[in-house]
Order: structure tokens, then sequence, then C-alpha cells
């Protein structure tokens, strides 16, 4: 990041992506700091042709990028690299645009995963600075092109090598980041809340407000929350009683509509992050030898009620 021109790419332009990179398009247009959205079918042609929708507290707002592309020549090296895709994709995407990835390209992570890192350099082991990270939003898409915030603060944490430069431009560019020397802390506190939430509504098929409502539902919820606290604490995190019950209470910070993505999968026929948010609990559980009845009871219902292995 020592040239005069810095080149900052949003790779996936859903509904993170589109929370994350709206703000930075609209403020840098026009500047030193070039932002590139990497998105393909779809959603590029709407974006190319139309700019992206993007809908806030009731503002709606057409913002075009300086570059909305899925060629990896025409993207060129990036500086930045913001991860916004599904987990799932995240191999296949790094494959894709590896030659826009150079040993300098610092790259952000922001899945509901606490092994981005790993993920990451199983395909680019050479890959330079990776700063894990995590974003408490609910933000959708609409059609594609077009994305909604719903609900949450936009509250944006990464760790990694700290890089004030880089967090003073993404802060001016108006996102809400923070650099946290303890992110694996950070993220198995946004795992506590996300992997259960996401497995009981899809496996219910409720709503956070019907969630939150139903007395049997969230007993169950609590009792996966403690199977994942035993999980974090063999990674040697220390997750407490009142990290579950903050994590519970977040629940009531959401419209009551609200759903989680992985349920949203579900309900779409997409591919779904079932693989990140529900066997990697049960299957890491079972090698440190922890019992995991509730989520074990929430999986075979997701699979019976979608037909899914």
């Amino acid at each position: 990041m020592n040239s005069n021109t810095i080149k900052i790419g949003i790779l996936g332009i859903g509904g993170i992506g589109g929370f994350v990179g709206a703000p930075l398009a609209k403020k840098y247009k026009n500047s030193a700091t070039k932002i590139i959205f990497i998105c393909r079918g779809e959603t590029k042609n709407a974006i190319q042709n139309k700019g992206l929708q993007f809908e806030s507290k009731g503002i709606k707002e057409t913002i075009f990028p300086d570059v909305v592309s899925d060629n990896p020549t025409e993207i060129g090296i990036l500086d930045v690299l913001i991860l916004t895709s599904k987990s799932y994709s995240i191999k296949d995407i790094l494959s894709t645009y590896k030659d826009c990835i150079s040993p300098q390209t610092i790259i952000i992570t922001l899945q509901n995963v606490v092994n981005a890192n790993e993920i990451i350099r199983e395909t680019l082991p050479e890959a330079g600075q990776i700063m894990e990270g995590c974003i408490y939003v609910a933000s959708n898409v609409k059609q594609p092109g077009h994305v909604q915030h719903i609900g949450g603060p936009g509250k944006i944490f990464v760790g990694g090598k700290e890089n004030k430069q880089l967090i003073d431009l993404l802060v001016s560019g108006g996102l809400d980041i923070t650099y946290v020397p303890n992110i694996n802390e950070i993220l198995w506190k946004k795992y506590l809340f996300v992997a259960p939430v996401a497995g009981i509504t899809s496996a219910y098929k409720v709503t956070f407000g019907q969630l939150l409502e139903d007395e049997n539902l969230m007993h169950i919820l609590d009792n996966m929350m403690i199977e994942i606290q035993s999980l974090a604490s063999k990674n040697n995190i220390m997750l407490t009683k009142e990290d579950i019950e903050t994590s519970k209470d977040l629940l009531t910070k959401f419209p009551f509509e609200s759903k989680s993505s992985l349920q949203l999968d579900f309900e779409n026929n997409n591919q779904t992050e079932k693989r990140f948010l529900v066997d990697y609990v049960i299957e890491n559980a079972k090698k440190y030898g922890i019992g995991t009845p509730y989520y074990n009871d929430v999986n075979e219902k997701i699979k019976t009620s979608y037909n899914v292995s």
C-alpha cells in the first residue's frame, strides 16, 4: 500500500459485499483509491448497467464503483482483497482470482467461520497478510445488484498484523471497522451466535422473533451454545456464561422477521454453509470426545426437512 493508487477489491457482491462495498465506492469515487466489485453473471450485468441499488435505514442509493468485473486481467493486482463470499466458495474463488493476489496483497476475511486463515492457506499457501475478521449485520440480496440492509450495527472486527493505514482508509470510507489483537476470541464469540442460530432456525423453519418466543427452542439454542463453548475451550478460547447470554440477547437486536442466511439458502434451494456452521461443530467436537446431542438432533432435523446429507 505504498503506491499512490490503492486498489481495493470486494469479492462477492451479495448481502455482505454490497453492505461493505457501497460506502467505499461512494466515498472513493474519482479518487486515488479504486474500488472494484468482483462479481459474475446477473449481479455483474445489473451493476454494470444500473449500478448497485443499496437500501439502508430507509434510504435507497444507486452506487457505481470504479470497476465491475469477473475478469482477472481487467481487475489486475489488488492491494487489498475483502472476501465477502460464502465460506463454501473461498477455495474456488481464490483459485480463479489468484493472479490478482500478490504476496503484498492484504486479504480481509468476513466469513462466518473460525478457520478462514486455514481455508485460504490450503489454496494459496504463499498468501501474504491475512486479516481474519467478522461483521455483525443482517443484509440480504433482494435481486441481483439490489442489496438491502435489514438490521444489525454493521460493526466489523479484524485481526492479524496491525495495519493502521489500511484501517484508517476503510474507516474514512464509511466502514465501522476496528482492529483487535485477539481476533480468535472475537471470531468464536460471533460463531457462538451465528452457528447455533443458523442451525436451529433452519431446522425448525422459524424467524429470529419466533425463536425468541418459543421457550423450548430457546432451551435447545442455549444447549447448542454450551456445546460450542466446550469446543472453543479445546481451542484455548474460554467462552463464559455471560457470552452465551450476550449471544442470545443479540436476537433481540434484529427485526422479528429476520432469518439466518443458512435458512434463506435452504428455502431458495441454494448451496449452503451447513458444512461450516453445523457439520464443523459435530465433527470437531467428536475429535475431542465432546458430546453434541443438541447439535446432532438439529442436524438430523435439517437433513430430514431439506433432504440433504
